[in-house]
């Protein structure tokens, strides 16, 4: 055994910290093979440590051979050292080594533990055990208000300090200066005032402090998308400071980002919506605050258009049903609905798409959208605006493209385009959407089990991937971490939209194993994520590659830097094609090609260990939904429908609200198959613009967060007032 990766008790020490008699039963030895969730696991969820004996990559030396015999493996208390579960491991694949890991190994099933409290994984033969973790309801709740505050240290031109931050990571507003955010020009006329716009707000996009329309279409929708499926686990006390005020923090911190979008959109003084803003050099300055480099925009694009009506009108099915955000969630529908008109133009009918708009004079990340992701963004924006809205003309877009858009064009529904595939399965739900484009879409993802899901995870012993949550070895690449997080959720999606649900457990059970890898149930032993110690990671990233927390400052490194960088920041993750110079990291077994450090170039750390907001989304979303429970329960019809203050032209309509399990949010109002108004709040509504002496017959659904609507209620027939 290899005791430099063995860690003693330091019984002595303890004792004259806590006091004598008052030092914690922690297990005398730790080792790094025992892998398990280092923040723990919810009680009904299947708890399965992996144990490993490393046989390739960086660590090959590092043999350990644990006890297989009979009940050799345990969990202890971590208070008194109390055995609490007793089981045997159970060998992957006879014995034989996991090529894209690297290593053997064992699962040891502790399932059927599900009493609260801090435990620890004990090999009796071996007499080492693993690192603390908790199983509890509430154990992921530390991590997810950290993991949702990356987006506040994100923000530009909004000052972070006490109390909304430790003071290891305050800092000025950035970007404040003439010339910067809130007076940028054009790139193509910088410095002239006549082009000055203020694109002030929004979130840095990465690592670097760039603002890109088209790169925050993926974040802005799963985010939106994990609150309307598990809104009860964002509450209103992040310590951010919009805490407090009624609103969830993660909708603020998303009106952050709205808020600078809103500012691209006024900026062109068309509807459509500027591309991006940054700088035009690499001279990256630490912190933020302390650049002073000029800020340029790139003018109109059609895809930053697009992906700003998608966003907006997304937005506005989230914010309508809160009485507060009313007439925010109306101007984001009729900034998504001026969008989609200013894009009809600029595409010719939404088949011709400008793809060279970014000429890379702004670093670093290009912005274009080829002609086929264009399209996909027409597709979600009429999505949403159909769901808003109810207009035939959004529908009748989606019905003419839906096909041609990815997943469903590839019949091949793997770890990308998230966004996409959530918005088709909510599509097929809606009222008026075609029978068979509803049917196409449910029964294409019906056929996906062999898609990263059932098929590979086979029980665990005999599945594909030692470590209980399978990718291929082409999704270890650029953002990997991303393509997990998708990959736990492509899986939860059967659940959610009530899909093969006879399956619905296993589903969710996959998808919570590909957390536990992003946990540290990996083969580095790492959780995911930066500077997670307070949360209760017993090996959490100490380095990411980031503007502010770059190589040399103070924000270097957990362990050599006076502050580390800011908590809860997810990284790209293993990357087979990384291309800098660090010798042997690209040929290491797939699941082990990453490095904790965030070194510039040439050794091109950027490529595995930098976070960006859309990395971030994906994992916050995944997170989420495995903290709360999937609503598949549809609401109440609305009932009692009366009309009263009829005319010639108007007439007031009431109503007793439909029920729902998590609650509805609006009411949809149909005139027979016509829709005449959707998401309505409240339970009355003021009809105008009728035809005189015209019968009406009128019927509500409810709908909830989640989209699902009810039935119709009982028709109400409804006569105006004669036309004399």
């Amino acid at each position: 055994m290899n005791t430099m990766f063995l860690r003693l008790r330091a019984g002595v020490g303890l004792s004259l910290l806590l006091g004598a008699g008052a030092a914690l039963a922690v297990p005398s030895a730790t080792v790094p093979w025992l892998k398990v969730d280092q923040f723990g696991y919810l009680p009904a969820m299947q708890k399965v440590a992996v144990v490993v004996d490393p046989q390739a990559g960086f660590n090959a030396a590092e043999a350990f051979a644990p006890g297989i015999g009979s009940g050799q493996y345990q969990i202890r208390r971590w208070a008194d050292d109390v055995v609490v579960h007793t089981g045997t491991l159970q060998p992957w694949k006879s014995g034989a080594t996991h090529a894209q890991s690297g290593d053997r190994g064992w699962h040891y099933d502790f399932s059927a533990l599900t009493t609260a409290g801090a435990y620890y994984v004990w090999d009796s033969a071996r007499q080492v055990g693993s690192g603390r973790f908790e199983i509890g309801s509430a154990v992921y709740a530390p991590v997810l208000r950290q993991a949702v505050r990356m987006f506040y240290h994100q923000r530009l031109n909004h000052a972070k300090v006490a109390p909304y931050v430790d003071a290891r990571w305050s800092d000025a507003a950035a970007y404040e200066r003439p010339g910067q955010d809130r007076s940028a020009t054009s790139r193509w006329a910088k410095g002239s005032a006549a082009t000055a716009r203020d694109l002030s707000g929004g979130w840095m996009d990465a690592g670097d402090t760039n603002k890109y329309v088209t790169f925050a279409q993926s974040a802005v929708l799963q985010l939106l998308d994990a609150y309307r499926m598990s809104p009860a686990v964002f509450r209103d006390d992040f310590g951010i400071p919009e805490s407090g005020n009624g609103l969830p923090d993660l909708l603020d911190e998303l009106k952050w980002e709205l808020d600078f979008l809103r500012r691209m959109q006024d900026a062109s003084g068309t509807h459509g919506l500027f591309l991006k803003v940054g700088v035009d050099n690499y001279t990256d300055i630490s912190p933020p605050s302390a650049d002073a480099r000029p800020r340029y925009y790139l003018p109109e694009c059609t895809s930053a258009t697009l992906a700003g009506a998608a966003m907006f009108g997304a937005a506005h099915v989230v914010y309508r049903g809160f009485a507060s955000q009313a007439a925010g969630a109306a101007d984001l529908l009729a900034r998504a609905e001026a969008a989609w008109a200013r894009a009809k133009v600029t595409t010719n009918g939404f088949t011709v798409f400008q793809t060279a708009c970014d000429d890379g004079d702004i670093k670093a990340g290009d912005a274009d959208v080829d002609a086929q992701g264009q399209l996909e963004s027409s597709v979600l924006a009429a999505i949403a605006l159909h769901e808003a809205t109810g207009k035939a003309e959004y529908r009748l877009h989606v019905e003419a493209n839906y096909a041609r858009v990815r997943p469903y064009s590839l019949w091949w529904w793997g770890p990308y385009w998230a966004p996409m595939q959530v918005a088709l399965l909510r599509h097929a739900g809606q009222p008026g959407v075609s029978a068979s484009v509803a049917s196409n879409l449910r029964s294409q993802k019906s056929w996906q089990n062999g898609v990263i899901s059932l098929t590979d995870f086979n029980g665990g012993a005999n599945g594909t991937d030692l470590y209980r949550a399978h990718l291929a070895d082409a999704e270890f690449n650029w953002g990997h971490n991303m393509t997990r997080s998708n990959a736990g959720l492509i899986n939860l999606d059967f659940e959610a939209f009530g899909i093969n649900t006879a399956s619905a457990a296993l589903y969710r059970r996959i998808a919570e194993q590909h957390l536990h890898w992003l946990h540290g149930a990996n083969p580095l032993g790492l959780v995911m994520l930066s500077n997670m110690a307070s949360a209760g990671a017993e090996s959490s990233l100490s380095e990411i590659y980031h503007t502010w927390f770059a190589h040399g400052t103070v924000w270097d490194s957990t362990k050599t830097s006076a502050r580390g960088p800011a908590p809860g920041y997810l990284a790209g993750g293993p990357n087979t094609t990384y291309t800098g110079s660090v010798a042997g990291l690209a040929s290491q077994p797939p699941q082990k090609a990453y490095k904790d450090w965030n070194t510039g170039w040439p050794e091109n750390s950027w490529e595995v260990t930098e976070p960006a907001i859309y990395y971030q989304a994906a994992y916050v979303q995944l997170l989420a939904r495995l903290m709360g429970t999937a609503d598949t329960q549809a609401p109440t019809a609305p009932a009692k429908l009366t009309a009263s203050a009829i005319t010639r032209n108007s007439m007031t309509l009431s109503w007793s609200a439909g029920r729902d399990n998590v609650g509805v949010v609006g009411h949809d109002l149909y005139s027979g198959s016509t829709l005449l108004g959707g998401g309505l709040p409240g339970t009355s509504r003021q009809l105008t613009g009728l035809s005189c002496n015209t019968s009406y017959t009128l019927t509500l659904r409810a709908r909830d967060l989640a989209g699902q609507v009810s039935a119709a209620s009982p028709a109400l027939t409804v006569k105006t007032a004669a036309c004399s």
